[in-house]
Protein backbone atom coordinates (compact mmCIF):
# COMPACT_ATOMS: atom_id res chain seq x y z
CA UNK A 1 0.00 0.00 0.00
CA UNK A 2 1.63 3.77 -0.88
CA UNK A 3 2.28 5.81 1.74
CA UNK A 4 -0.06 8.67 2.36
CA UNK A 5 0.54 11.64 0.31
CA UNK A 6 1.46 15.06 2.44
CA UNK A 7 -0.23 17.76 2.59
CA UNK A 8 1.26 20.70 3.08
CA UNK A 9 -0.93 24.32 3.68
CA UNK A 10 1.11 27.27 2.01
CA UNK A 11 0.21 30.93 3.20
CA UNK A 12 2.26 33.93 2.77
CA UNK A 13 4.36 35.75 0.14
CA UNK A 14 5.53 33.87 -2.75
CA UNK A 15 8.64 33.29 -0.74
CA UNK A 16 7.36 32.06 2.39
CA UNK A 17 4.83 29.64 0.49
CA UNK A 18 7.98 29.01 -1.29
CA UNK A 19 10.28 28.22 1.52
CA UNK A 20 7.48 26.32 3.63
CA UNK A 21 7.46 23.28 1.11
CA UNK A 22 11.15 23.68 0.53
CA UNK A 23 11.74 23.20 4.25
CA UNK A 24 8.75 20.96 4.55
CA UNK A 25 9.80 18.57 1.76
CA UNK A 26 13.53 19.04 2.05
CA UNK A 27 14.32 15.41 2.12
CA UNK A 28 12.33 14.00 -0.89
CA UNK A 29 13.27 17.94 -2.52
CA UNK A 30 17.20 17.05 -2.11
CA UNK A 31 16.74 13.24 -3.41
CA UNK A 32 14.89 14.59 -6.27
CA UNK A 33 16.94 16.58 -7.75
CA UNK A 34 20.36 14.49 -6.80
CA UNK A 35 18.78 11.38 -8.52
CA UNK A 36 16.53 12.92 -11.47
CA UNK A 37 19.33 13.13 -14.11
CA UNK A 38 20.14 9.29 -14.19
CA UNK A 39 16.67 9.00 -14.96
CA UNK A 40 16.67 11.17 -18.30
CA UNK A 41 19.95 9.36 -18.68
CA UNK A 42 18.35 5.99 -18.70
CA UNK A 43 15.31 7.15 -20.44
CA UNK A 44 17.62 8.46 -23.58
CA UNK A 45 21.37 6.51 -23.93
CA UNK A 46 22.25 8.41 -27.11
CA UNK A 47 21.74 11.64 -25.47
CA UNK A 48 25.46 12.61 -23.54
CA UNK A 49 24.16 15.21 -21.68
CA UNK A 50 25.56 15.66 -17.88
CA UNK A 51 23.41 17.40 -14.68
CA UNK A 52 24.95 20.67 -15.48
CA UNK A 53 24.47 20.96 -19.25
CA UNK A 54 20.76 19.76 -18.38
CA UNK A 55 20.68 22.22 -15.88
CA UNK A 56 22.19 24.97 -18.43
CA UNK A 57 19.11 23.83 -20.95
CA UNK A 58 16.94 24.80 -18.20
CA UNK A 59 18.26 28.12 -17.19
CA UNK A 60 17.45 29.69 -21.12
CA UNK A 61 13.86 29.73 -19.77
CA UNK A 62 14.68 31.80 -16.44
CA UNK A 63 13.75 35.37 -18.70
CA UNK A 64 10.83 33.88 -20.02
CA UNK A 65 9.42 32.80 -16.26
CA UNK A 66 10.40 36.28 -14.91
CA UNK A 67 8.74 38.68 -17.40
CA UNK A 68 5.38 35.37 -17.26
CA UNK A 69 5.47 35.49 -13.40
CA UNK A 70 7.55 36.82 -11.11
CA UNK A 71 6.01 35.55 -8.25
CA UNK A 72 6.43 32.23 -9.34
CA UNK A 73 10.08 32.32 -9.79
CA UNK A 74 10.34 34.10 -6.24
CA UNK A 75 8.38 30.91 -4.98
CA UNK A 76 11.11 28.70 -7.02
CA UNK A 77 13.77 30.66 -4.79
CA UNK A 78 11.96 29.93 -2.04
CA UNK A 79 11.77 26.59 -2.45
CA UNK A 80 14.90 26.35 -3.17
CA UNK A 81 16.14 28.12 0.13
CA UNK A 82 14.34 26.32 2.31
CA UNK A 83 15.49 22.74 0.87
CA UNK A 84 19.21 24.12 1.20
CA UNK A 85 19.58 23.92 -2.40
CA UNK A 86 21.20 26.50 -5.27
CA UNK A 87 17.43 27.79 -6.84
CA UNK A 88 18.98 26.37 -10.74
CA UNK A 89 18.42 22.91 -9.22
CA UNK A 90 14.27 23.63 -8.22
CA UNK A 91 14.08 24.83 -11.92
CA UNK A 92 15.71 21.71 -13.33
CA UNK A 93 13.43 19.76 -11.53
CA UNK A 94 10.14 22.13 -12.53
CA UNK A 95 11.51 21.64 -16.49
CA UNK A 96 10.91 18.25 -15.68
CA UNK A 97 8.64 17.57 -19.12
CA UNK A 98 10.90 19.93 -21.03
CA UNK A 99 13.44 17.82 -20.83
CA UNK A 100 11.38 15.16 -21.98
CA UNK A 101 11.76 17.14 -25.49
CA UNK A 102 15.20 15.86 -25.54
CA UNK A 103 14.36 12.40 -26.07
CA UNK A 104 12.30 12.49 -29.14
CA UNK A 105 14.17 12.15 -32.45
CA UNK A 106 13.53 15.02 -34.38
CA UNK A 107 14.42 17.58 -31.15
CA UNK A 108 17.39 16.03 -29.70
CA UNK A 109 17.63 12.32 -29.29
CA UNK A 110 18.82 9.85 -31.57
CA UNK A 111 17.00 6.92 -30.80
CA UNK A 112 13.31 5.96 -29.94
CA UNK A 113 12.54 4.98 -26.20
CA UNK A 114 10.13 2.36 -26.98
CA UNK A 115 8.78 1.79 -23.21
CA UNK A 116 7.21 5.86 -23.65
CA UNK A 117 3.84 6.30 -23.15
CA UNK A 118 2.19 8.78 -21.00
CA UNK A 119 -1.14 10.07 -19.37
CA UNK A 120 -5.05 9.95 -20.26
CA UNK A 121 -7.29 13.18 -19.51
CA UNK A 122 -10.64 13.41 -19.64
CA UNK A 123 -13.27 16.27 -19.15
CA UNK A 124 -17.07 15.69 -18.99
CA UNK A 125 -19.85 18.69 -18.30
CA UNK A 126 -22.61 18.96 -16.31
CA UNK A 127 -24.64 17.83 -19.28
CA UNK A 128 -22.69 14.25 -19.91
CA UNK A 129 -22.63 13.48 -15.71
CA UNK A 130 -25.49 11.58 -13.38
CA UNK A 131 -25.80 14.71 -11.19
CA UNK A 132 -25.68 18.04 -13.56
CA UNK A 133 -21.84 18.35 -12.07
CA UNK A 134 -18.40 19.22 -13.75
CA UNK A 135 -15.71 16.47 -13.68
CA UNK A 136 -12.38 16.76 -14.72
CA UNK A 137 -9.60 14.17 -14.38
CA UNK A 138 -6.37 12.34 -15.45
CA UNK A 139 -4.01 9.33 -15.14
CA UNK A 140 -0.72 10.93 -14.84
CA UNK A 141 2.27 8.69 -16.66
CA UNK A 142 5.77 8.66 -15.97
CA UNK A 143 8.83 6.68 -14.95
CA UNK A 144 7.53 4.94 -11.62
CA UNK A 145 10.40 6.86 -10.01
CA UNK A 146 8.14 10.05 -9.94
CA UNK A 147 5.43 8.10 -7.33
CA UNK A 148 7.66 8.57 -4.43
CA UNK A 149 7.97 12.38 -4.70
CA UNK A 150 4.32 13.10 -4.44
CA UNK A 151 2.48 15.68 -2.35
CA UNK A 152 -0.23 18.10 -2.29
CA UNK A 153 -0.42 21.76 -2.12
CA UNK A 154 -3.06 23.62 0.13
CA UNK A 155 -2.26 27.40 -0.58
CA UNK A 156 -3.83 30.20 0.47
CA UNK A 157 -2.42 33.46 -0.78
CA UNK A 158 -2.69 37.16 0.51
CA UNK A 159 -5.22 37.73 -2.17
CA UNK A 160 -6.86 36.40 -5.16
CA UNK A 161 -8.34 32.25 -5.07
CA UNK A 162 -7.08 29.88 -2.68
CA UNK A 163 -5.30 26.23 -4.44
CA UNK A 164 -5.42 22.79 -3.81
CA UNK A 165 -2.69 21.39 -6.51
CA UNK A 166 -0.97 18.05 -7.03
CA UNK A 167 2.49 17.96 -7.46
CA UNK A 168 6.02 16.77 -7.03
CA UNK A 169 8.26 17.61 -4.23
CA UNK A 170 10.13 20.69 -5.02
CA UNK A 171 7.64 21.22 -8.00
CA UNK A 172 4.93 24.14 -8.64
CA UNK A 173 2.17 22.15 -9.74
CA UNK A 174 1.03 19.19 -12.00
CA UNK A 175 -2.68 19.93 -11.97
CA UNK A 176 -5.19 20.91 -9.45
CA UNK A 177 -8.28 23.11 -8.75
CA UNK A 178 -9.52 26.49 -7.30
CA UNK A 179 -11.37 28.45 -4.48
CA UNK A 180 -13.12 29.58 -7.92
CA UNK A 181 -14.16 26.57 -9.16
CA UNK A 182 -11.81 26.04 -11.91
CA UNK A 183 -9.78 22.95 -12.65
CA UNK A 184 -7.36 21.85 -15.06
CA UNK A 185 -5.24 18.91 -15.78
CA UNK A 186 -3.12 18.26 -18.69
CA UNK A 187 -0.86 15.46 -21.27
CA UNK A 188 2.38 15.96 -22.96
CA UNK A 189 2.38 16.32 -26.66
CA UNK A 190 5.98 16.43 -28.29
CA UNK A 191 5.73 20.00 -30.49
CA UNK A 192 8.77 20.04 -33.21
CA UNK A 193 8.80 24.01 -32.25
CA UNK A 194 10.14 23.25 -28.59
CA UNK A 195 12.34 26.39 -28.20
CA UNK A 196 13.23 28.63 -24.83
CA UNK A 197 9.99 29.88 -23.18
CA UNK A 198 7.41 29.49 -20.14
CA UNK A 199 7.94 26.22 -18.80
CA UNK A 200 4.28 23.75 -18.07
CA UNK A 201 4.47 24.44 -14.10
CA UNK A 202 4.33 27.72 -14.04
CA UNK A 203 1.40 28.31 -16.51
CA UNK A 204 -0.57 25.46 -14.60
CA UNK A 205 -0.47 27.68 -11.64
CA UNK A 206 -0.81 30.99 -13.26
CA UNK A 207 -4.44 29.61 -14.31
CA UNK A 208 -4.93 27.94 -10.99
CA UNK A 209 -4.45 31.48 -9.38
CA UNK A 210 -6.81 32.62 -11.63
CA UNK A 211 -10.51 34.42 -10.48
CA UNK A 212 -11.94 33.87 -13.97
CA UNK A 213 -12.15 30.69 -16.07
CA UNK A 214 -10.98 33.15 -18.93
CA UNK A 215 -8.23 33.97 -18.10
CA UNK A 216 -6.78 31.04 -16.66
CA UNK A 217 -7.63 29.55 -20.34
CA UNK A 218 -5.65 33.17 -21.58
CA UNK A 219 -2.53 31.81 -19.33
CA UNK A 220 -2.61 28.92 -20.93
CA UNK A 221 -3.00 29.49 -24.75
CA UNK A 222 -1.35 32.78 -24.73
CA UNK A 223 2.08 32.10 -22.90
CA UNK A 224 5.05 32.59 -24.79
CA UNK A 225 5.39 28.26 -23.89
CA UNK A 226 8.44 26.03 -24.14
CA UNK A 227 6.66 23.10 -25.32
CA UNK A 228 3.46 21.36 -26.30
CA UNK A 229 1.08 20.25 -23.89
CA UNK A 230 -2.59 19.34 -24.23
CA UNK A 231 -4.55 21.31 -21.32
CA UNK A 232 -8.38 20.03 -20.60
CA UNK A 233 -9.76 23.34 -18.18
CA UNK A 234 -13.16 23.46 -16.41
CA UNK A 235 -14.94 26.31 -14.67
CA UNK A 236 -17.99 28.07 -14.81
CA UNK A 237 -20.09 25.99 -16.78
CA UNK A 238 -17.19 26.09 -19.24
CA UNK A 239 -14.78 23.66 -20.55
CA UNK A 240 -11.96 23.55 -22.84
CA UNK A 241 -9.47 20.91 -24.59
CA UNK A 242 -6.67 23.01 -25.85
CA UNK A 243 -3.87 21.57 -27.41
CA UNK A 244 -0.97 23.83 -27.90
CA UNK A 245 2.70 23.71 -29.15
CA UNK A 246 5.17 26.00 -27.90
CA UNK A 247 3.76 28.41 -31.11
CA UNK A 248 0.09 27.62 -31.45
CA UNK A 249 -2.77 26.30 -30.37
CA UNK A 250 -6.36 24.87 -31.15
CA UNK A 251 -9.37 23.99 -29.20
CA UNK A 252 -10.78 21.30 -29.60
CA UNK A 253 -14.63 20.54 -30.07
CA UNK A 254 -16.13 19.36 -26.81
CA UNK A 255 -19.50 17.40 -27.26
CA UNK A 256 -20.46 17.45 -23.41
CA UNK A 257 -17.25 15.06 -22.71
CA UNK A 258 -13.88 14.90 -24.29
CA UNK A 259 -11.21 12.54 -23.56
CA UNK A 260 -6.99 13.03 -24.73
CA UNK A 261 -3.94 11.46 -24.83
CA UNK A 262 -0.48 12.23 -26.09
CA UNK A 263 -1.13 12.57 -29.94
CA UNK A 264 -2.80 15.63 -31.60
CA UNK A 265 -6.32 15.29 -32.90
CA UNK A 266 -6.62 18.94 -34.04
CA UNK A 267 -6.53 19.74 -38.24
CA UNK A 268 -3.89 22.68 -37.44
CA UNK A 269 -1.84 20.86 -34.77
CA UNK A 270 -1.04 18.19 -36.42
CA UNK A 271 1.67 19.35 -38.28
CA UNK A 272 3.84 19.69 -35.25
CA UNK A 273 3.44 16.08 -34.33
CA UNK A 274 6.57 14.53 -33.98
CA UNK A 275 7.47 12.00 -36.29
CA UNK A 276 7.55 8.35 -34.50
CA UNK A 277 7.76 9.46 -31.71
CA UNK A 278 4.81 7.36 -30.36
CA UNK A 279 5.24 5.14 -33.19
CA UNK A 280 3.59 2.05 -30.97
CA UNK A 281 0.11 3.22 -31.06
CA UNK A 282 -0.74 3.45 -27.29
CA UNK A 283 -1.80 6.98 -27.46
CA UNK A 284 -4.71 6.28 -30.12
CA UNK A 285 -5.60 3.18 -28.19
CA UNK A 286 -6.16 5.10 -24.84
CA UNK A 287 -8.18 8.05 -26.45
CA UNK A 288 -9.87 5.54 -28.59
CA UNK A 289 -11.08 3.81 -25.53
CA UNK A 290 -11.20 6.50 -23.15
CA UNK A 291 -13.77 8.46 -25.58
CA UNK A 292 -15.83 5.36 -26.05
CA UNK A 293 -16.58 4.96 -22.78
CA UNK A 294 -17.17 8.57 -21.82
CA UNK A 295 -19.82 8.07 -24.96
CA UNK A 296 -21.48 4.94 -23.33
CA UNK A 297 -21.84 6.36 -20.32
CA UNK A 298 -23.05 9.78 -20.93
CA UNK A 299 -25.48 11.41 -18.91
CA UNK A 300 -24.70 8.61 -16.13
CA UNK A 301 -20.79 9.48 -15.64
CA UNK A 302 -19.76 9.90 -11.83
CA UNK A 303 -16.89 9.80 -10.20
CA UNK A 304 -16.93 6.18 -9.17
CA UNK A 305 -17.26 5.66 -12.98
CA UNK A 306 -14.11 7.76 -14.19
CA UNK A 307 -12.21 5.82 -11.27
CA UNK A 308 -13.52 2.49 -13.40
CA UNK A 309 -12.13 4.46 -16.18
CA UNK A 310 -8.22 4.71 -14.74
CA UNK A 311 -8.34 1.24 -14.66
CA UNK A 312 -8.97 0.21 -17.63
CA UNK A 313 -5.97 -2.10 -18.94
CA UNK A 314 -6.83 -2.48 -22.78
CA UNK A 315 -3.70 -2.75 -24.52
CA UNK A 316 -1.94 -4.10 -21.05
CA UNK A 317 0.55 -2.47 -20.28
CA UNK A 318 0.23 0.86 -22.75
CA UNK A 319 -3.03 1.40 -20.90
CA UNK A 320 -4.94 4.21 -19.41
CA UNK A 321 -3.83 2.46 -16.07
CA UNK A 322 -0.45 1.43 -17.70
CA UNK A 323 2.04 -0.56 -16.31
CA UNK A 324 5.67 -1.25 -16.88
CA UNK A 325 7.49 -3.96 -18.74
CA UNK A 326 8.21 -7.03 -15.88
CA UNK A 327 11.77 -6.71 -14.61
CA UNK A 328 12.41 -2.53 -15.80
CA UNK A 329 13.83 -0.43 -13.24
CA UNK A 330 11.82 2.52 -11.54
CA UNK A 331 13.98 5.04 -13.75
CA UNK A 332 12.58 3.64 -17.39
CA UNK A 333 9.23 1.64 -16.25
CA UNK A 334 5.94 4.24 -17.43
CA UNK A 335 3.56 3.46 -14.84
CA UNK A 336 0.80 5.64 -13.73
CA UNK A 337 2.21 7.54 -10.97
CA UNK A 338 -1.03 8.93 -9.72
CA UNK A 339 -4.78 8.95 -10.83
CA UNK A 340 -6.85 11.95 -10.21
CA UNK A 341 -11.14 12.97 -10.20
CA UNK A 342 -12.44 16.47 -9.56
CA UNK A 343 -15.20 18.40 -9.10
CA UNK A 344 -13.50 21.98 -9.54
CA UNK A 345 -17.11 23.52 -8.49
CA UNK A 346 -17.04 21.64 -5.06
CA UNK A 347 -13.52 22.18 -4.17
CA UNK A 348 -12.34 18.90 -3.93
CA UNK A 349 -10.04 16.08 -5.90
CA UNK A 350 -9.96 12.36 -4.88
CA UNK A 351 -6.45 10.90 -5.65
CA UNK A 352 -5.09 7.45 -6.34
CA UNK A 353 -1.05 7.03 -5.73
CA UNK A 354 -0.05 4.77 -8.06
CA UNK A 355 -2.07 2.07 -10.18
CA UNK A 356 -5.86 2.84 -9.59
CA UNK A 357 -6.03 -1.08 -10.29
CA UNK A 358 -4.81 -2.07 -6.75
CA UNK A 359 -4.15 1.56 -4.38
CA UNK A 360 -7.50 3.50 -3.38
CA UNK A 361 -8.63 7.15 -3.90
CA UNK A 362 -8.63 9.33 -1.20
CA UNK A 363 -10.48 12.40 -1.11
CA UNK A 364 -8.73 15.84 -0.16
CA UNK A 365 -10.80 19.52 0.11
CA UNK A 366 -9.69 22.69 -0.13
Amino acid sequence: MPTPIPVLDLTGSPYDRGFTHGAAMKPLIRDFAASVTAVHQANNAYLRAEREQLKTFCLRNLGFLENFSPDLVEEMRGIAAGADLPFEDILYLNSFLELEDLRAPSLGGKALPDALWGCTTFNVTAAASADARAYIGQTYDMERYYEKYLCILRITPPSGPSGLVLTFAGVLGLNGLNSAGIGAVINKVVATDARPGVIYPCIMRKALAAERVGDALGAMIFSPRATGINYQLAGSGTAFCAETSASCYELLEINDAIAHTNHYVGSTMRRFETPNWLSHGGSMVRKQVADAFLRKHHGSLTPELLKELTCDHTNYPRCICAHGFDGEDETTAFHTTFGIIMDPEAGWFDVCPGNPCTNQYTRYNL
